[in-house]
């Protein structure tokens, strides 16, 4: 598209290059500018501090969320914000002057709906109060209806704040992208000791120190530079309340088990850049439309989830993983997907899942590897990687959780024929690419890279619909998507320096109508 300048807000940023904060700190210097109507309102706070940075979230083809946080002292009230919405990166000529509220009830978190913008547009964004103003935050809306032209989506998954450094985001800020999707375990409830230290804040119980988690990791500068360039998408998964958990309970007995996750729930919905839907205010499974050539649909495989089978076992041969009836998306969601799936008019259908929908087998027996992935969901696996191969054509998964680096070929049982122990598909269904963590930990970190390096040819050897495996390496992937192919690029990034520099480690790609996966 002609008017489509994404770069230009980048500047000097290149993949590898220096941090992408200090664009946004520079345009908020100094004296707000443009100050008329709203932004020159006399009730607007003073005062006013930003620490959490801004997000915009969900984009629509007319606009999105935009997002930020006024900390609330015991003695304030609400505080009122101005928002201001341009096509200039200067914030002239501004198409949105309007006043928000912080409310202090929502510990001071903003959720403006900025509506009535065009498709496939760049947008600069800034709160203001009157002494003080927010970074200046960027965003692209998505394409129009009718567009072919070629689709970039950042990945990402898995960022134990004490585990790792976050100079994955300062890249990811650098990318040429559409938007960021989150895969899930954006925080976690409990991380091992590491190079940043110890997070005491562990199980937290009450909604206080679950939102105190959200602070902590938005005190990362690059993290903070990712979200103020691109437009958001974010999944949970598990850890942004307990490892594993299902609709009912947990791996350990918990008491007021729900009351606690619903204050998990509420400080999501509260520090993410998300609309709330009216008629269901926990649902958090959509759809994006990025013109002609991808729907993104966004699934939740946490909330509706019946317990795990065989009690949540790992590497084991588990007869009722595969028992009928067990859902991991819930029947309302699960109908909402297929429906989605076959009438979307998209040349790709990209689904962003939390977890691994290929079957993993670690032994020679057929035993799987974690139970709380689609393995220990066969049989609505099935009939979901049924309907694609029969009906759905050109479906690509980008999934993580797993902590490693897979890519592989979906057949309707989940298994390639020959695959041991377990029920080989007759049909292709698509594509999987599952990206690394940010930080937390992988399989070399565990093992070693000896270690890691067995690893990952067992895994070859038993899983022939895997085609590439790296369990070593952290980082993040970013899918370009043509009318012709579908192709992910795997950047590696050092998670023990701050400073770390980004390698494209991987690069696969699935061409249009082969459902197969090749190495590049």
């Amino acid at each position: 598209m002609a008017d489509l300048t994404r770069r230009t807000v980048l500047g000097a940023l290149t993949v590898a290059g220096a941090t992408a904060a200090a664009p946004a700190v520079a345009w908020s210097s100094g004296t707000p500018m443009l100050r008329t109507a709203a932004d020159a309102s006399p009730n607007l706070v003073r005062g006013a501090t930003f620490p959490e940075g801004i997000m915009a979230g969900v984009p629509r083809t007319d606009g999105a969320t935009l997002w930020t946080r006024v900390p609330r002292g015991l003695f304030d009230g609400d505080a009122e914000l101005a928002i201001v919405v341009s096509k200039q990166r200067d914030l002239s000529s501004p198409e949105i002057v309007e006043t928000v509220i912080a409310e202090k009830q929502w510990d001071g978190c903003v959720h403006f709906q900025a509506n009535g913008l065009a498709a496939g547009a760049e947008y600069f964004y800034q709160f203001r109060g009157q002494d003080a103003v927010s970074p200046v935050g960027r965003f692209q809306t998505l394409r129009p209806a009718d567009s072919n032209q070629p689709v970039r989506i950042g990945f990402f998954t898995c960022q134990g704040f004490t585990e790792g450094y976050y100079a994955t985001h300062r890249h990811l800020a650098a990318e040429d992208l559409d938007l960021v999707v989150c895969l899930g375990d954006y925080v976690y409830e409990a991380t091992v000791p590491g190079v940043r230290g110890i997070d005491l804040n562990l199980y937290p119980q009450i909604l206080p120190s679950m939102r105190a988690k959200y602070t902590l990791y938005r005190s990362d500068p690059d993290l903070k530079a990712m979200h103020a360039q691109h437009a958001f998408l974010p999944l949970w998964d598990d850890h942004e309340f307990r490892n594993n958990y299902s609709k009912d309970n947990w791996t350990l007995p918990e008491l007021f088990f729900q009351e606690k996750k619903s204050a998990a729930w509420h400080a999501w919905f509260e520090r993410m850049p998300v609309p709330r839907y009216a008629d269901d205010m926990t649902r958090t499974y959509r759809s994006l439309k990025l013109g002609r050539t991808v729907e993104l649909f966004a699934i939740d495989n946490r909330q509706y989830k019946d317990d795990q089978p065989c009690d949540d076992g790992g590497s084991i041969v588990c007869a009722a993983a595969d028992a009928p009836g067990r859902s991991m998306l819930g029947p309302a969601q699960k109908a909402w997907l297929e429906d989605g799936l076959r009438s979307s008019g998209a040349r790709w259908k990209v689904l962003a899942n939390p977890n691994m929908m290929m079957g993993m087998v670690t032994g020679a027996a057929g035993e799987r590897a974690f139970m709380d992935t689609w393995d220990g969901y066969g049989a609505e696996r099935t009939e979901l990687l049924s309907l694609a191969a029969e009906r759905v054509s050109d479906l690509v998964v980008v999934t993580g959780d797993d902590h490693d680096t897979f890519s592989g070929e979906l057949w309707d049982t989940g298994f390639a024929p020959g695959t041991p122990g377990n029920p080989g598909g007759t049909r292709r269904a698509g594509v999987e690419f599952v990206v690394p963590s940010v930080s937390s930990t992988n399989t070399g970190d565990t093992k070693g890279v000896a270690g890691a390096k067995a690893e990952e040819q067992k895994r070859l050897q038993y899983n022939p619909h895997l085609k590439q495996v790296d369990m070593r390496q952290h980082g993040y992937g970013v899918l370009e998507v043509t009318q012709d192919d579908a192709k992910l690029s795997y950047r590696a990034v050092d998670k023990l320096h701050a400073n770390a520099g980004v390698s494209t480690s991987y690069q696969v790609r699935t061409a249009r109508g082969s459902s197969t996966v090749e190495v590049i």
